[in-house]
């Protein structure tokens, strides 16, 4: 399947897109290129596509460009997100439970009450502009995390709470 076919048939109202393969997908609904700040709403806010409540559970979304999606309460649980871009993405209450998100992008993405429990963050950017508190219990690579731009609380598995401003990651 590719990006196209997913967005047209989740405007006809489809939301179980669970184990898809959509390697290199652009799901943002414009191209890569796309200059979000040149325009109004919901551009101006960086959103292209609203993909919320999708089931993309266990989808390889491997180098697929998700910049400025809605993925608010998504289930992205076990997807492999690697090399993804997710900058600028609505994150907000998706689960991201033992997704692989290795080198995945997250620059201004919302995260708050985003589940990434278990989720494999080796080597990802997440920059934010606003304090987020993720649920990390158990993720793994969390040391390895360029964590830069505001406020990050991190949850750690013994329940341990990290300021990242205060650490040197």
């Amino acid at each position: 399947m590719n990006g196209k076919e997913l967005l047209r048939r989740y405007a006809a109202g489809e939301r179980d897109f669970s184990g898809v393969d959509l390697k290199g997908a652009n799901l943002s609904g414009v191209s890569v290129n796309f200059d979000v700040g040149a325009y109004d709403e919901p551009y101006r806010q960086g959103i292209t596509s609203d993909l919320s409540g999708i089931n993309l559970s266990g989808a390889d979304l491997t180098q697929a460009n998700l910049r400025g999606v809605n993925l608010e309460g998504a289930n992205l649980s076990n997807a492999k997100l690697t090399c993804t871009n997710l900058n600028q993405s609505k994150l907000t209450n998706t689960d991201l439970s033992g997704a692989n998100l290795t080198e995945a992008w997250l620059e201004c993405a919302e995260l708050d009450g985003t589940n990434m429990r278990g989720a494999n963050l080796f080597r990802a950017e997440i920059r934010v502009s606003d304090a987020f508190s993720p649920d990390l219990t158990g993720a793994k690579n969390v040391d390895t995390v360029n964590f830069t731009g505001g406020i990050i609380h991190l949850t750690l598995e013994d329940r341990t709470v990290i300021d990242t401003t205060e650490n040197d990651w």
